[in-house]
């Protein structure tokens, strides 16, 4: 017989990275995945060249949405957590979303996408695009925390 679970954390997470955050003013669209190794669930997107296709947001692209969290996609091997090339995904244009910080971040704060870590900062620098437009840091976190995120909601932040 399977053992229950036994022990429990004292603070269990509040979120999953690219998940929606609530639901107060919250916009959705259907896309399909372009790139070859698919596009991560709370990844930045851009138009892709096919009609309502969607890549990785790069930097001078049209950025579109963030990948919506969605556990009934079938699992991909090689990058688990993500919808895989040609399936159609759901990309949030507006409202607020659950992602990992990739270091110190603080309410208000300018949005930015590390490409390498996947992980959320407030600046820019090596393999991080952005400012993701029209998005601020709606929570504070350390670098691994989750925190929120609110697209064209929030007074935008300055671009650093």
């Amino acid at each position: 017989m399977a053992t229950y679970q036994t022990t429990y954390t004292n603070a269990p997470p509040k979120g999953l990275h690219g998940q929606i955050a609530s639901e107060e003013k919250c916009n959705k669209i259907s896309r399909t995945v372009e790139n070859l190794g698919g596009v991560r669930f709370g990844q930045p997107v851009q138009r892709g060249a096919a009609d309502h296709g969607v890549v990785p947001f790069a930097a001078g692209g049209e950025f579109i949405g963030i990948t919506v969290l969605n556990p009934a996609v079938p699992a991909d091997v090689l990058v688990p957590d993500s919808y895989p090339r040609y399936f159609t995904g759901a990309f949030m244009t507006m409202g607020t979303m659950y992602v990992t910080a990739g270091g110190a971040v603080a309410q208000g704060d300018a949005v930015f996408y590390n490409t390498l870590t996947h992980r959320y900062v407030n600046a820019a620098g090596v393999d991080i695009v952005g400012p993701i437009p029209d998005a601020v840091f709606d929570t504070s976190g350390a670098n691994g925390a989750i925190v929120e995120i609110a697209l064209r909601l929030r007074a935008s932040a300055p671009a650093a």
